[in-house]
């Protein structure tokens, strides 16, 4: 089966699933082209109407599309009428090329100016960790590291939707500090690196309670606050965490690591007695989509990519889509492969 047929469909059924709460007539249409599609790639299946496909939208995809058509994605694309973040986060990817260069764009200005500044070093790390650590901010929040480089806020965060409030408040995910959905009762961050983190709640009254170690999880006022835009949420503060946490996992082992050295030339270079390595950290859904990304990646310089040891599965299939000079590990593989290069004592 040609895969961009299954992708398509499930560029669709997203497309849909983000229209059902704010534009019905356009969800109907694009619902109607998808149950089309599917009708196509599953012949023997009877056709669903597009209100049926929507009542579909509510189930995890694994119960009831075909592994071959839903690729590697899980989980239900609508709850209460409103787009899960995995259906989001399926845009996202679906639809990277786009997304990734409006991504780069506003961050390329941001390297550029650094690089003109003989402290641009400094500034330009202090502007990754404030995106990374501020999925959720106060505009005032960002003036020291905004105003010196020229940068506007609105580039960067956007207001709080009204669905991600809940009696006028937000919730937090304690991982990557951006909003949760707490008008459901379990209540999620949608990011699968966040779930590894024990980010799992239910909702009792104003507070939410987590579910692996019962500690309390209280809303804060909406007042103004902006979070970041999905899509630096998805390719810049997601990455950050595993960036982070694996700098911090080298550093432990002696090694001398740097986090976006030469103004982000890499996310992360590792010293070695001899040579260096530089390193890029991917934190993805979908290791199809990944896969397409990692091809991508220019080989002219010998690079690790890194994904979540909760992905450990998906790295013989990675490793077989990468170009010479590209090696993937999880982050438990890399600081390992990172110690067969270490000095003898």
């Amino acid at each position: 089966m040609n895969k961009q047929a299954p992708e398509h469909l499930l560029r669709l059924l997203a497309q849909g699933a983000s229209l059902c709460g704010t534009d019905r007539a356009q969800a109907f249409n694009v619902l109607q082209r998808a149950s089309a599609l599917l009708w196509r790639l599953e012949p023997s299946a009877s056709p669903l109407s597009p209100i049926e496909l929507e009542y579909k939208l509510r189930v995890p995809l694994e119960n009831w599309l075909p592994e071959v058509v839903r690729l590697d994605y899980s989980g239900p694309l609508l709850y209460s009428n409103i787009a899960t973040q995995t259906c989001n986060e399926m845009l996202l990817e679906l639809d990277v090329k786009e997304l990734w260069e409006e991504v780069q764009a506003s961050v390329n200005r941001v390297k550029q100016a650094c690089r003109l500044r003989a402290d641009g070093e400094t500034h330009y790390r202090n502007f990754r960790l404030f995106l990374i650590e501020h999925g959720v901010i106060l505009p005032s929040q960002a003036q020291n590291i905004f105003i010196p480089l020229n940068l506007s806020l609105n580039e960067f965060y956007e207001p709080i939707p009204s669905h991600l409030h809940h009696n006028g408040l937000v919730y937090l995910c304690p991982e990557c500090r951006w909003p949760m959905n707490a008008q459901r009762h379990e209540v999620s961050c949608d990011s699968a690196w966040c779930q590894d983190k024990k980010s799992l709640f239910v909702r009792e009254g104003l507070s939410l309670i987590n579910r692996v170690n019962s500690s309390v999880l209280n809303g804060q006022p909406v007042d103004g606050r902006l979070m970041l835009k999905p899509a630096l949420w998805k390719f810049t503060l997601q990455p950050g965490l595993i960036e982070i946490a694996l700098a911090h996992a080298l550093a432990a082992k002696g090694f001398d690591v740097q986090l976006w050295p030469d103004v982000d030339r890499t996310d992360l270079r590792i010293r070695f007695s001899l040579s260096e390595q530089d390193i890029d950290a991917k934190v993805w859904m979908s290791a199809y989509e990944l896969a397409k990304h990692i091809e991508s990646i220019p080989s002219n310089k010998p690079r690790w990519i890194v994904i979540p040891d909760y992905q450990r599965a998906s790295i013989p299939f990675l490793r077989q889509r990468c170009k010479a000079g590209v090696s993937v590990f999880t982050r438990s593989q890399c600081v390992k492969e990172a110690l067969k290069y270490a000095a003898p004592f």
